[in-house]
């Protein structure tokens, strides 16, 4: 719930897209959808609480997600990459990072970008890197983490 809280506590955001499985899916945001102000200090001390454990988890290997990283020679999305390896490392979301890892170069538009092997180490993205994340062998140590099996386009049989 507390995610669909700081979505909706942005004022850009005014609608929450939701896809449930099962009508029962549908309670958490229905509890939510009125509640569009500001977020409270228990939901702002929870923020926080996450934050920290992501920032503890990562070091100094945390992509901020600035973009500053693009355009990559390669098309590798980048900040996406990362934001996957963010995700798997510190909250152990490594089934959910593997399923959108196997997205690159299979959803077309709807995921776009190439996977982190992809990378030549041409170095274009490190100079761009506010962070001086070592971008190439991130983007490697995604792929080993989230790599798997490869898997078919989307449109095909």
């Amino acid at each position: 719930m507390l995610n669909y809280r700081w979505l909706l506590s942005d004022p850009r955001i005014t609608t929450l897209s939701v896809g449930p499985a099962t009508a029962d899916e549908l309670d958490w945001p229905l509890q939510v959808a009125d509640t569009d102000g500001a977020l409270n200090q228990a939901e702002q001390k929870a923020i926080a609480r996450l934050d920290q454990a992501q920032k503890d988890a990562l070091g100094g290997d945390q992509c901020a997600q600035c973009h500053a990283c693009l355009p990559c020679p390669e098309a590798i999305n980048i900040p996406e990459v990362l934001r996957l390896r963010n995700l798997a490392v510190a909250y152990e979301m490594t089934a959910f990072g593997q399923y959108r890892y196997g997205m690159f170069e299979n959803a077309g538009h709807w995921f776009p970008g190439k996977r982190g092997d992809r990378c030549t180490d041409c170095g274009d993205c490190l100079p761009r890197c506010p962070q001086q994340l070592q971008i190439p062998s991130l983007l490697r140590d995604t792929h080993q983490r989230l790599g798997g099996q490869k898997r078919k386009r989307l449109w095909e049989e």
